[in-house]
């Protein structure tokens, strides 16, 4: 999908003509998950005479719970030879809420915006699965938001149909497009200038959390001389250096790093680390629900199916409680999973799809749509909702 959204010919599809952004760019893959493999895959690119300008990482944050300093972060540490190298590390801001350490601020992130497809922004809005928020070295993660749900590209068979890119990874590879372009029709650019132009030339929407790229804005400051090459900071503002002092701060980020600090080094008994469930910060929250991880009891297991109806979607909470059930959840749970479709979120219809996937796998199969419109959501849960009342009746 990255090859056919950059570099397909251009083509017109119902009138409107599309293109791919980096046609002329080359584009080498490194096909691996792996931190230590991505490190010196890097290396060995890098000591290539091939000149590469910019990386696109499309592995989202990683972990869900924990809040460290980002530089502590594996996959942060597996990219390092291509910052040091003056790389554009263009990544990808991730697609679920119930994420916690975000990307460090030496990363290009991207986030996605709810455009409903439609260039009119009157109809944008957040898209309630992109996280944002502080990092662990608390800096404000993503950058700059892109289309998330509707990107189109050559189908790979139909040449009459288009296909769709969504996701931050998306949206994430159309910004690394339109850097590739930048850096071909400017050469004279830095990796910091092509960063910072579109940053501060996207559009400022109420109730978007980043600016909205906007490429021809970019464009024009470029050819009217911008040219600020300041590097994005990455010397931590939030730094924890006594636990027991921070985790009484009035900072929600400076109690979830103490919390983690305590968590990792097996400080805390499991019932101080269940009177963190109640902090009013979604984030130590997040750090609390990592902490307990699976229920131990049926008892307790209760009491995590109470927490996944009293919290809110708002930051992910909710999610998180869901994620961490489906891990230990048993076929005579279906009715509680298929109670949840009501809390109608991405995250929580991928929990109930691989439960069923798991325990049930005669049940339709849920297509999960980066679409949150509530109508194309109701589509794909009824086949699930028919077959489940069918199962009862049976």
């Amino acid at each position: 999908m990255v090859l056919n959204l950059l570099a397909h010919k251009r083509f017109e599809y119902q009138g409107k003509p599309y293109t791919g952004l980096a046609r002329s760019a080359s584009f080498i893959f490194l096909p691996t998950t792996k931190p230590d493999r991505i490190k010196v895959g890097l290396k060995w690119i890098l000591d290539q005479n091939w000149k590469p300008q910019l990386v696109l990482n499309l592995i989202v944050p990683q972990g869900k719970g924990l809040m460290t300093p980002t530089n502590q972060d594996p996959y942060t540490q597996a990219l390092e030879p291509a910052i040091e190298a003056g790389l554009l590390v263009v990544s990808a801001g991730g697609n679920s809420k119930a994420l916690c350490n975000l990307h460090p601020n030496s990363f290009f992130t991207i986030g996605g915006l709810n455009d409903k497809g439609s260039h009119d922004s009157s109809q944008y809005e957040p898209h309630p699965s992109v996280p944002y928020g502080l990092n662990g070295g608390g800096y404000f993660r993503p950058d700059l938001l892109a289309p998330y749900t509707y990107i189109p590209f050559p189908h790979f068979k139909e040449r009459e149909e288009l296909n769709y890119f969504g996701g931050t990874c998306g949206s994430s590879t159309l910004i690394a497009g339109l850097c590739a372009y930048l850096m071909s029709t400017f050469p004279g650019l830095t990796a910091n200038m092509i960063r910072n132009v579109l940053i501060e030339t996207g559009d400022i929407f109420e109730g978007l959390p980043a600016p909205v790229v906007n490429g021809a804005k970019a464009i024009e400051a470029i050819e009217s001389g911008y040219r600020n090459d300041t590097p994005p900071s990455v010397k931590p503002r939030v730094k924890v250096t006594d636990a027991d002092k921070s985790i009484l701060s009035g900072d929600p980020l400076e109690r979830a790093l103490a919390l983690t600090s305590f968590i990792q080094n097996k400080q805390l008994s499991r019932a101080e680390i269940w009177a963190y469930v109640d902090d009013e910060s979604p984030l130590v929250k997040k750090v609390a629900l990592r902490g307990l991880g699976d229920p131990i009891n049926f008892g307790e297991r209760e009491k995590y199916w109470e927490r996944v109806y009293q919290e809110s979607s708002e930051w992910g909470v909710r999610e998180y409680w869901g994620y961490i059930l489906l891990h230990t959840a048993s076929p005579d749970e279906i009715h509680k999973w298929i109670a949840l479709q009501a809390n109608s979120t991405i995250d929580i219809w991928i929990c109930i799809n691989l439960f069923l996937q798991k325990f049930y796998p005669d049940a339709p199969k849920m297509e999960i749509t980066p679409d949150p419109i509530p109508h194309i959501m109701d589509e794909a849960i009824a086949p699930v909702l028919d077959w489940y009342e069918r199962s009862r009746a049976d």
